[in-house]
């Protein structure tokens, strides 16, 4: 593991993307696309100031326009603020924008962060027997997702999981940041991404996975924080 995690960092150190199975490892890919329709979070009641949980107005923003994934797909922006929230799911077809000073907060209540059944080629929770908790962005069987922005913010807050995994107080596994299993023609670019629960951004048995251009940063002792966890990808760029 720590041979991979350091071939990650100086990969991502180098280059503007990362590739495997690939002969060109820095060829920058851009999946980017302009979306014919585009919504504020703030349009869904949203409230940035770091304190109001904003987990309804994601999940109805996304809902919204999910009526627009067979219309050219959609756009959510994230204005500059302090945006907190519990899990949400993404849809096919959609741009997750975080703009200049925009930072989605992970909530530091576990309650926010549903239980979920574990990963089927794991068949159990990394750290615990039995079920997970969902990362914070969370997608399944999609396509075209973009998670990008004007270097915006993502940050788990993970402190309070790093604790209880130290004091063996866990009920469940710890969640990732950003997971995304069984989909395809994903890109996430242009982001930092900070002090994740567990693992940063995990994309499994997903295909044509696109990461350029991010910041990904947590304390040195702060445990299992990985950066990127592909698992199972039969094509990861």
């Amino acid at each position: 593991m720590q041979v991979v995690e350091v071939f990650l960092v100086l990969a991502l150190l180098c280059c503007s993307s990362w590739k495997v199975w690939s002969i060109t490892l820095c060829k920058e890919t851009n999946l980017d696309k302009v979306r014919p329709h585009s919504v504020s979070i703030t349009e869904f009641g949203a409230v940035g100031d770091g304190i109001t949980l904003n987990t309804k107005a994601f999940q109805n923003a996304i809902f919204y326009l999910n009526s627009f994934s067979d219309k050219g797909g959609a756009k959510l922006f994230v204005p500059a603020g302090r945006w907190l929230t519990g899990s949400f799911d993404l849809i096919s077809h959609l741009t997750l924008w975080l703009d200049k000073d925009a930072v989605i907060l992970g909530s530091t209540n576990s309650e926010d962060w549903p239980v979920v059944e574990p990963l089927p080629s794991y068949g159990r929770g990394r750290e615990l027997p039995g079920a997970r908790h969902r990362s914070l962005i969370y997608g399944s069987n999609l396509t075209d997702v973009i998670i990008t922005g004007n270097e915006g913010i993502i940050d788990g807050q993970g402190s309070i999981w790093w604790s209880k995994f130290r004091n063996k107080t866990l009920d469940y596994t710890r969640p990732h940041l950003v997971e995304l299993m069984n989909s395809t023609g994903i890109l996430i670019s242009n982001l930092t991404f900070l002090n994740s629960p567990f693992w940063t951004i995990h994309p499994v048995y997903c295909s044509q996975v696109t990461v350029q251009n991010v910041t990904i940063l947590a304390p040195l002792d702060s445990p299992n924080t990985d950066g990127i966890d592909p698992g199972k990808l039969s094509a990861y760029y």
